[in-house]
């Protein structure tokens, strides 16, 4: 894979054409002084059902973009796609069904079956992963480093990118940016997972390396998030929330980088600290 950044133009979602991810509805508004009957603007949620190589695998509730790197992203962070990433998707919305063809990891599939995990993804999140032990991923291995002024600078980049959130209120973002702090990837979804396997398919799509690269994740950062960021031998993973225990024990069995409460120019560091550098 190349560690070429694309032209971020082409990579991020126009906020023009996000008008089709939500839908307006009237409600009923109660405010101190008044009640009144307005418009409100509600995130979509759309349920999917994913086949591999025509076997039912899991049903997937997310919002309807960016399906092709969502799957791709999934596979990858569950053990079930390796590198070179080839898969064959036929993504049928109006039947609410997605099937993906290609050589998959049958022992990762019999795992996913046999050790499903309720995680704590925004309430509904499924894994088949071992959040103890999460094989067969290498540790996190790279002489990355990245300015703190850089994380610093990007956590406004990422309140400026959220503008599903700035609508609705019901979306979490997720982005990827290379050491000197440029966008590369962003992706917002109703889950912090989902936007999570969004943004690392879509790097892997177009060619980027995540391991020479940041991830930025809103909200918790919660086991699950942080063994995906390990899948994908991406270094550093920040967000202005704070970390579970069990991630941190993760990430420093797996030598990445983890940093919660980034919110100015603070900053906590979990894990790995050599990588954020003064």
């Amino acid at each position: 894979m190349s560690s070429t950044p694309p032209d971020p133009s082409a990579a991020n979602t126009d906020h023009s054409s996000v008008h089709h991810l939500m839908r307006s509805v009237r409600i009923t508004r109660l405010t101190e002084k008044r009640k009144e009957r307005v418009e409100d603007l509600l995130i979509r949620e759309e349920r999917f059902d994913l086949y591999l190589n025509g076997k039912h695998l899991i049903a997937l509730v997310c919002l309807p973009s960016d399906l092709k790197a969502f799957i791709v992203g999934f596979l990858v962070n569950e053990g079930i796609l390796s590198a070179p990433y080839t898969v064959d998707l036929d993504i049928d919305e109006a039947a609410a069904r997605i099937d993906a063809h290609g050589d998959f990891h049958d022992t990762a599939i019999q795992d996913f079956f046999a050790k499903k995990t309720l995680t704590s993804g925004c309430g509904s999140g499924v894994t088949g992963q071992d959040l103890e032990e999460p094989i067969p991923c290498l540790k996190v291995d790279t002489d990355f480093r990245i300015q703190r002024e850089v994380i610093s600078n990007f956590m406004h980049v990422m309140k400026e990118e959220a503008s599903l959130f700035q609508q609705t209120g019901g979306a979490h973002i997720a982005a990827l940016a290379d050491a000197q702090g440029r966008l590369l990837m962003k992706t917002e979804d109703i889950g912090r997972h989902t936007a999570v396997d969004k943004v690392i398919g879509m790097a892997l799509l177009s060619g980027i390396d995540p391991s020479r690269c940041v991830l930025f994740s809103s909200g918790r950062l919660s086991s699950e998030i942080t063994a995906k960021a390990i899948h994908a031998r991406t270094p550093v993973l920040v967000s202005r929330g704070a970390p579970t225990d069990l991630a941190v024990r993760l990430a420093r069995r797996f030598l990445l980088t983890l940093v919660g409460f980034a919110r100015g120019r603070r900053m906590n560091i979990y894990s790995a600290a050599e990588r954020i550098i003064e």
